[in-house]
């Protein structure tokens, strides 16, 4: 993992999403990204807030992924011996590379591979 890469608990790439609060600020593309949620989540998010990261909000309570990490003491899912858990697939979506073969390979490089967090954290623990 480069020193750029901003990992939430859950090991989505914060740096990489456009509701990322520095991205916003940058260039907001909050509308076009609930667009891309509803293709390939079937999610449909009205109103995306800008965000801060899971690591930075303290308020975040609802998120069962960012409790276990807390209370584990770890930086993110990887980090844990019992990763990946039902308490990371109740948060977290996840596509096999059969379903990825239907993407727009464009799309999801700039819109989805952020919360591609699954394939992420089994590389991270691959290589430590």
């Amino acid at each position: 993992m480069n020193e750029n890469q901003v990992l939430a608990m859950c090991g989505c790439r914060c740096d990489l999403c456009k509701a990322y609060k520095p991205n916003v600020e940058k260039n907001d593309q909050r509308k076009t990204l609930a667009e891309m949620w509803h293709k390939y989540y079937g999610l449909d998010p009205t109103i995306m807030d800008s965000c801060s990261g899971c690591k930075n909000n303290p308020l975040d309570y609802n998120c069962s992924v960012r409790k276990c990490v807390l209370e584990k003491g770890l930086n993110h899912c990887g980090d844990c011996g019992d990763f990946p858990c039902n308490v990371f697939y109740q948060c977290c979506g996840t596509f096999s590379e059969e379903e990825k073969k239907d993407f727009d390979m464009d799309e999801y490089n700039e819109y989805i591979l952020a919360y591609d967090n699954e394939t992420r954290l089994k590389e991270y623990n691959s290589v430590r």
